[in-house]
């Protein structure tokens, strides 16, 4: 099942009952829905995958027009109310899950569980968000110039270094997602959801009360060390280490994702 909404796009799988509560899986930056075809047909469970505006087939319809996280979070809402949908296991990987994050604190009453993998509540300090939204800003005028050429230089970042050994299929797969994305829909989309125009979630993560799973790749020490803090700040969160792993969990480990899913009270 195919659904079109403004500017999102989502597929629907079912295995189960309608009455299940579904999982949401939200992918990062310069991925897809597809992104998690693999995960959603290991789970078995009934699921939707998004695409995030500016990513494969959501577009946004006005590149001058300002969109932001909150503006994101209102249209997902009414996805799900169109859906018939009032409580949801919303899983998602890096910038999806900054979108993840800024969902549930502005729907709390939609969650039924959250699952984060490789992300963060913002950053704290005025000046690190300053200096990441003029980097963000520079890399979207790099897509904007080249595409092909930003997304060699994106597929050669460490936190990717392992993936096709690991998981080939699915990493030539991803591969292919990168290069066909539109430059300047990446690009509006990058600002507009760039970490540095992010409002800091601490307060917000603190209060709340479904559970909480937090997934990082065993070689990822700089998000090990967020995940751990993220836990500390909130006594509903768990911690899950993917052993052999780096940034993205589910594309180099998948089956063990799996198993850190299956560890989330989701019913």
């Amino acid at each position: 099942m195919l659904i079109n909404t403004s500017k999102t796009k989502i597929s629907a799988k079912s295995f189960y009952k309608d009455k299940e509560i579904p999982f949401f899986f939200i992918h990062g930056f310069t991925g897809s829905h597809k992104s998690w075809l693999e995960i959603i047909d290991l789970l078995r469970k009934h699921s939707y995958a998004i695409d995030i505006p500016g990513h494969g087939n959501s577009k946004f319809k006005n590149l001058d027009e300002s969109y932001n996280i909150s503006d994101w979070c209102s249209e997902f809402y009414m996805i799900l109310y169109s859906l018939g949908i009032n409580k949801i296991n919303l899983c998602a990987y890096s910038m999806g899950g900054r979108l993840a994050i800024a969902f549930a604190s502005k729907y709390p009453e939609k969650i039924n569980s959250l699952i984060l993998e490789s992300t963060n509540v913002g950053l704290e300090d005025e000046e690190e968000r300053n200096s990441r939204y003029s980097l963000d800003r520079e890399e979207a005028h790099s897509i904007l110039k080249d595409l092909p050429s930003f997304m060699d230089s994106w597929n050669e970042n460490k936190l990717f270094l392992n993936q096709k050994k690991r998981n080939k299929k699915t990493w030539e797969e991803q591969k292919e997602i990168r290069y066909n994305h539109n430059s300047q829909q990446l690009a509006k989309s990058l600002q507009s959801f760039s970490l540095g125009g992010m409002p800091y979630y601490e307060t917000e993560f603190q209060e709340f009360s479904f559970p909480i799973s937090i997934i990082n790749g065993s070689e990822d020490e700089k998000y090990i060390k967020i995940g751990k803090e993220m836990t500390r700040m909130n006594q509903n969160a768990t911690q899950y280490i993917i052993k052999d792993a780096m940034h993205n969990t589910h594309l180099e480990a998948p089956e063990l994702f799996i198993d850190a899913l299956k560890g989330t009270v989701y019913e």
